[in-house]
């Protein structure tokens, strides 16, 4: 069983990928914002985050850039969820330390397939899905 954070200022995202994990057995946390998340992510140390990207105050692009930047939770996988289709956007998501990006809407099962397979083998370059 695996730790997962929802990072999300849409409440229902969490709840949706809530019972995606928890019918993979994983135990999932949720914030409803990036300070929050960031917040979480250092005090649960989640085995793998999912993040929203387009966040009011503290954005995605934020929250990686936090998270790249602690010792604490630098190595934690980050799939990232946007409603943003951009090449540009994606791109920068990857520098900036996503190791997946999928786009919104999405399935709830394979957000939970991806972070399984993020889980199983951490991909050494970024990953575009949808």
């Amino acid at each position: 069983m695996a730790r997962v954070l929802v990072i999300d200022d849409e409440s229902m995202v969490g709840v949706i990928l809530r019972y995606a994990f928890e019918a993979k057995g994983h135990e999932t946390v949720t914030a409803d914002g990036g300070s929050v998340g960031i917040d979480l992510a250092r005090a649960e140390h989640p085995d793998a985050i999912v993040l929203d990207l387009m966040m009011p105050a503290v954005n995605g692009y934020d929250v990686l850039e936090a998270l790249r930047g602690d010792r604490d939770t630098h190595e934690v996988p980050i799939l990232v969820l946007t409603a943003a289709t951009l090449s540009r956007e994606r791109e920068r998501c990857f520098s900036e330390g996503a190791d997946v990006v999928m786009t919104k809407p999405f399935d709830p099962g394979d957000v939970a397939a991806a972070v399984e397979d993020l889980l199983s083998h951490r991909p050494s370059t970024g990953v575009a899905v949808g």
